[in-house]
């Protein structure tokens, strides 16, 4: 006869058995966020994950951090990610549950739930989905100094844009200039749409945003953008060497294409086929692109017309070390205020040692280059902004609140169409976007104004 087991399992066994979703976020490469349930015994062990997590609930200040954040995410949820479902509101417990008791109610078993407590449990974890994603996201580094990096890189830039006495725009180089239509300095992404982009990657974390700061060129013709990146190099705009390959990609110019055209050209000039004003033209009015144009993962919601030449580079930013200045200061107040013993003991407080005087790391920006078809086929065409983010935010909503209308039994909203009408933003729980630069005759007070932009 078959033997009655308990349900429970005995430890002997018990140890065997693992979970397998988190194991995948930890060694197969799967995201946390997209695990379906926090795994944590008691309030005990939810106390020590978030002091782990960065966060001590014994320390008021962290506490009101994660107010903070929590402000913040319902902001996301409510304007952003549910604005196109009308009658699907936030919570409000969500907004006054303590976040140890939503770690615990988000570590219940789904697979053991029913009716309104699933449905709990789906919103607390799409409320810490978003969460784990703003704290990533709304960094101290990127608040403190920010606006001198983006300083910094975007000085390069604007130092190589000159305006004719016509008003028309070049970027310059050693012995030729590259005719230009537009010069764009790509705006400061507002919190919510870092958070946005977040959501589509499987790392999930603010490091692997590269396009905090960056610029867009547009030419008038593809061959223009191939002597646009030349320029950059030549002028060490860009250093090559700090190019970060996984993330160049060109879909306007096939340059291998081009070389053997060049080439073929050439021949014929020196063969006598062709005088010199026609192998001139015969080259410039090259426009081929790439046979192949695959959809990278690190941009999957571009649109297959947007035809463009995009890189990230690295830049090493340097600037002085506030902490070491204010130090320097207050040795100097201490000699004047303080002898004997104490000056001794305050010099010994306010050390130097071990504090740089100079801040320095490499920091990431993307560039963007068009032509000028591209540029407003991207921006009228299919391939416009709101379509975009249209995409962006369907592709979000499933992945942060799938199981919460899975739960509701409303699996079909997640595939409904959705406007190409940006959300409307809340500006007093949102932080606004700052002013977009974008200038057609560059020179140093648009650097100004840049930073001004900045704050």
């Amino acid at each position: 006869m078959p033997v009655e087991r308990p349900e429970t399992l005995p430890p002997s066994l018990r140890r065997y058995v693992f979970s397998v979703s988190t194991m995948q976020s930890i060694v197969g490469g799967a995201s946390a966020i997209d695990v379906p349930r926090l795994r944590l015994r008691d309030r005990d062990e939810g106390v020590e994950f978030l002091k782990r997590y960065g966060y001590d609930l014994a320390r008021a200040d962290d506490v009101a951090d994660l107010e903070r954040v929590r402000h913040e995410s319902l902001a996301f949820l409510e304007h952003v990610l549910l604005v196109q479902v009308d009658d699907l509101d936030v919570p409000r417990w969500l907004t006054t549950t303590s976040i140890l008791e939503l770690l615990m109610i988000a570590a219940d078993d789904p697979r053991r739930l029913a009716g309104d407590a699933l449905v709990r449990q789906a919103w607390a974890c799409g409320l810490l989905r978003v969460m784990h994603t703003v704290a990533h996201a709304d960094n101290y580094f990127q608040q403190q100094y920010y606006p001198q990096i983006r300083r910094e890189i975007i000085d390069r830039f604007v130092q190589q844009v000159r305006t004719d006495d016509n008003g028309k725009p070049w970027l310059r180089a050693t012995g030729f200039d590259v005719p230009l239509e537009r010069f764009e300095v790509k705006e400061t992404k507002p919190l919510h749409s870092v958070v946005l982009k977040l959501l589509q990657k499987e790392e999930n974390v603010a490091y692997d945003l590269f396009d905090h700061i960056g610029v867009r060129i547009i030419v008038p013709r593809p061959i223009d953008a191939l002597f646009a990146i030349r320029a950059l190099r030549e002028s060490h705009t860009i250093i090559y060497p700090n190019i970060k390959p996984t993330r160049s990609r060109n879909t306007l110019v096939d340059f291998d294409a081009f070389d053997a055209h060049v080439g073929t050209t050439i021949a014929r000039w020196r063969a006598g086929e062709l005088d010199e004003v026609a192998a001139v033209k015969d080259i410039e009015d090259f426009n081929a692109r790439p046979s192949a144009a695959p959809q990278l993962e690190w941009n999957r919601f571009s649109s297959t017309r947007y035809a463009s030449i995009q890189f990230t580079c690295r830049q090493m930013i340097r600037f002085p070390n506030p902490l070491h200045e204010r130090l320097r200061e207050a040795q100097e107040l201490a000699r004047t205020r303080l002898d004997g013993e104490a000056l001794r003991e305050m010099t010994r407080v306010l050390s130097l040692e071990g504090v740089p005087s100079e801040m320095q790391f490499f920091f990431p920006y993307e560039v963007q280059i068009l032509d000028k078809p591209s540029y407003e086929a991207a921006t009228e065409g299919r391939a416009a902004y709101g379509e975009y983010k249209a995409r962006q935010r369907g592709a979000a909503r499933s992945r942060v609140l799938g199981p919460l209308f899975a739960a509701l039994g409303r699996q079909d909203v997640l595939g409904a169409p959705v406007s190409d009408r940006p959300p409307e933003v809340a500006p007093v729980r949102l932080r606004p976007a700052r002013q977009t630069i974008v200038t057609e005759a560059i020179d140093r007070a648009a650097l100004e104004a840049v930073t001004a932009a900045d704050g």
